[in-house]
């Protein structure tokens, strides 16, 4: 048994991965206590893996008893009203899945579950880049673009639970409509890893990730493409700051040239005053996003 000894209150956080469950106790003030991983296992089937996560709580509890609250991030959609799971893309069989109802039947304390790009824009906004700005657009750019919407310091997620979904923004309207079954000539699809390490390896370079992409312009023409994206995003919203997370935000120009594009392409409004701060939290975004759905869950 561990006690997390600290001033301030200790929220158990859960990120759930189709490779990996990471997991461990933060503070409510986004400082990381301990933390530790298992592996998904997500071909064993939804049943399987929900088990493992209650395995997860139980640990956290035994590890740290002076939690008041455990938040978990996960892939897909989480409905609003009744909190079940959706689609995640990486989670075979969770079709519709009541992950907090069986967490909940674990323990008493407060238990929430969200989104994890929703997860991380709320990370940013009680402990992150985004403290001291009521309002603003949060990107995530990695294998796909994930995205949240913070409204006067709180979570913004539509009536449905998919606000904030900005990989999806078309890019491309002559894009053929049965190429794929659904996000045809979408954001994600040019500016994703996958999207990014295609039209390097078009200009001749031999990569399989970005981090080992050497062309100035391949990087640059992603950060355009974004920026594009995300200009359009704000002009819906009409919001003037932007925080920009995830592992491709870490590649040399994206962000700069994201932050020219929107400045250039946005509408006059937008460019004359906007800001896109590089986010706080790296690879521990998705803890760190957890603990603030559990934050959340427990009010001020």
């Amino acid at each position: 048994m561990e006690h997390t000894t600290t001033d301030a209150r200790c929220i158990g956080a859960i990120d759930i991965g189709g490779t990996s469950i990471k997991y461990g106790v933060v503070t409510e003030h986004g400082n990381v206590l301990w933390e530790q991983s298992t592996p998904t296992k997500a071909a064993e089937g939804r049943d399987a893996v929900v088990a493992r996560c209650c395995d997860v709580v139980r640990t956290i509890l035994e590890r740290s008893p002076d939690v008041v609250a455990i938040g978990v991030g996960v892939p897909g959609v989480v409905d609003p009203l009744t909190k079940r799971v959706q689609a995640p893309p990486n989670l075979p069989g969770w079709d519709s899945v009541d992950l907090r109802g069986a967490l909940m039947r674990v323990t008493s304390i407060p238990i929430d579950v969200e989104n994890d790009a929703n997860a991380a824009a709320l990370g940013e906004a009680l402990m992150g880049a985004g403290i001291d700005h009521p309002n603003f657009l949060y990107a995530t750019l990695g294998t796909g673009i994930g995205g949240g919407v913070i409204v006067n310091h709180a979570l913004y997620r539509g009536a449905h639970g998919d606000a904030g979904e900005i990989g999806h923004i078309i890019m491309n309207a002559w894009d053929p409509e049965d190429a794929r079954p659904f996000r045809t000539g979408v954001l994600e699809e040019y500016a994703g890893i996958a999207g990014i390490v295609a039209m390097a390896q078009r200009e001749g370079e031999e990569v399989e990730n970005v981090s080992r992409i050497r062309n100035d312009a391949v990087l640059r023409e992603a950060g355009r493409i974004i920026g594009l994206g995300l200009c359009s995003a704000l002009a819906v919203l009409g919001m003037r700051v932007v925080v920009i997370g995830g592992g491709v935000a870490q590649a040399p120009f994206v962000i700069d040239t994201i932050r020219a594009t929107i400045k250039h392409r946005a509408i006059p409004t937008i460019a004359a005053s906007v800001e896109v701060l590089p986010a706080k939290y790296g690879s521990q975004a998705g803890l760190i996003g957890a603990a603030a759905v559990g934050k959340a869950v427990l009010g001020s």
